[in-house]
């Protein structure tokens, strides 16, 4: 597989939305350490919002899917996680607009559009322990792997390795950003639930670039 079809994304979609409802406890076990502990359960609600409107209104093109999908998560996700997830998606789509299919080109530069708009949202960087941490190496080995004309499983493996590598990271940083920055050195050797939300995500994309 060298690009992804309308279809494509659709299961991948799908695949986040059951990977999210399934390690929902989890991730709301991460953030109880520095957060309030609700980060499962406010991402499930958002990603169930999202795919009972993509089911409904069943877009026809990519950037309307991917829209559709954000539009689905920020409207019952309350705090902050709402707009950053929904803004990854939405910056996702943006970059895919007129788009049949996805091919590595347009994955890099529709992660790098979600990056930048989860960035200015969220007025945070790497360093700072969030979900950045793991997307932007992400990104960069999903950037290498364009450049050096690797296959589109292949570059989405290591953008997932460098993700997880993010994660592991995220246990040396105290929080900048949020309620979990008043948490200070207590997250030392903690890993961060944002983090570890988008490199499941991530990985949605990997295990359908494999099939």
């Amino acid at each position: 597989m060298e690009t992804f079809k309308l279809d494509d994304i659709y299961t991948i979609l799908g695949k986040v939305t059951d990977v999210i409802c399934e390690n929902a406890m989890f991730l709301c076990e991460l953030d109880s350490v520095v957060g309030d502990g609700d980060h499962g359960t406010t991402i499930r609600r958002g990603v169930k919002a999202a795919q009972e409107k993509i089911e409904t209104e069943k877009p026809d093109k990519v950037d309307k899917l991917l829209a559709a999908y954000a539009l689905g998560m920020v409207s019952t996700m309350g705090g902050a996680s709402g707009p950053i997830f929904s803004s990854m998606f939405l910056g996702m789509g943006m970059a895919s607009q007129g788009s049949e299919e996805v091919t590595l080109s347009h994955l890099v530069e529709a992660f790098e559009s979600g990056l930048a708009r989860v960035k200015k949202i969220g007025r945070s960087d790497e360093g700072d322990k969030t979900l950045i941490d793991a997307l932007a190496p992400g990104i960069r080995a999903l950037k290498t792997s364009a450049e050096a004309g690797e296959a589109l499983a292949v570059a989405l493996g290591r953008m997932h390795e460098a993700a997880e590598a993010g994660i592991e990271e995220t246990k040396k940083l105290v929080s900048k950003k949020g309620r979990s920055r008043y948490a200070g050195e207590r997250g030392l050797g903690h890993q961060d639930a944002g983090a570890t939300s988008v490199t499941l995500i991530i990985n949605c994309f990997a295990e359908q670039a494999k099939g």
